[in-house]
């Protein structure tokens, strides 16, 4: 018997200035749009993580900013065709898992 392994979901970063919510850089649409197009082809629902990073704000600003920069990349998503009902957005907050720093300013979406 063969053993079917589902694949690994694809997951696609953006990046953001320290505290900024906004995709201003045209180059992530066009991660944006890759994206979609990958889960029209399978159905696929999104989850559209948020993060701060830890080193700078308290912990109440960085939960804001982490679910704004979820929301703004799930507007994003809609606009571009995403049905919203496709789509789970969670602000995860600060964190401090990546190097440097900066890194954690971000959004994930899979």
């Amino acid at each position: 018997m063969v053993k079917v392994v589902p694949p690994e979901p694809v997951r696609v970063s953006f990046f953001f200035e320290r505290g900024k919510s906004d995709l201003t850089d045209a180059r992530q649409t066009v991660n944006l749009e890759a994206l979609i197009n990958q889960a029209r082809v399978m159905d696929a629902n999104l989850v559209v993580e948020g993060y701060a990073d830890s080193d700078t704000g308290d912990a109440t600003l960085n939960q804001e900013l982490s679910q704004r920069r979820a929301e703004s990349v799930a507007a994003e998503l809609v606009r571009l065709g995403v049905p919203r009902e496709k789509l789970t957005v969670v602000g995860k907050g600060g964190v401090n898992t990546l190097t440097p720093p900066e890194y954690n300013r971000r959004v994930i979406v899979y």
